[in-house]
């Protein structure tokens, strides 16, 4: 798993924006495509290719902060029981994700419960849905903070790490840029 990690964290930015971006685009234009003339030709196609992207994006996402937060020399130690929390909550949720994104057939049929069952069961889904956003907002502050950390860089702002940690598919190719100690957007705001 190191050899990955490492191998995910000497990445180049462009290839991040490949995978992240480019990646995910052609995937949706080829799938529309393929559905397009399966109206057509009266035919169903099915291949899950767009799940298969998201699900790679997904992977190297993980990796990488995995990584930054562990696998990076530590300049100031810091508490990471919360971020171990969020994280898998995180993890836990692009697992159930990909689940349902399979269409199983025990995902279709129809259950037969209760309305007052119901209503708990989506009660307690919105308060996992909830918590899954916490999740991603403190994992994406936890990440901001240990590259700012990493970068001992007093020009730019914590915010800016944060945003761009926030702004998943956009924002990493920045960080692993600057983790790369490479020039980025973020050298054109701080002048």
């Amino acid at each position: 798993m190191e050899k990955i990690t490492s191998k995910i964290l000497s990445l180049q930015p462009v290839t991040f924006i490949m995978l992240f971006i480019i990646l995910p685009f052609v995937s949706a234009i080829i799938t529309g495509i393929i559905t397009f003339i399966g109206f057509f030709a009266n035919f169903e196609f099915i291949f899950p290719l767009l799940l298969i992207s998201a699900t790679i994006v997904g992977i190297v996402y993980f990796i990488w902060v995995w990584g930054v937060v562990y696998h990076i020399e530590q300049k100031e130690v810091s508490e990471k029981k919360y971020f171990n929390i969020s994280f898998w909550i995180l993890f836990s949720y692009g697992l159930i994700r990909f689940i349902l994104g399979l269409e199983m057939d025990i995902t279709k049929k129809p259950i037969l419960l209760e309305n007052s069952t119901w209503t708990i069961l989506e009660a307690l889904g919105s308060l996992y849905t909830l918590i899954v956003l916490a999740s991603y907002i403190y994992v994406s502050y936890f990440v901001g903070k240990k590259v700012k950390l990493l970068q001992n860089d007093d020009q730019i702002s914590e915010f800016f790490y944060f945003a761009a940690a926030w702004c998943f598919p956009i924002g990493i190719p920045f960080l692993q840029a600057k983790r790369l100690n490479q020039k980025t957007i973020f050298d054109l705001i701080s002048k």
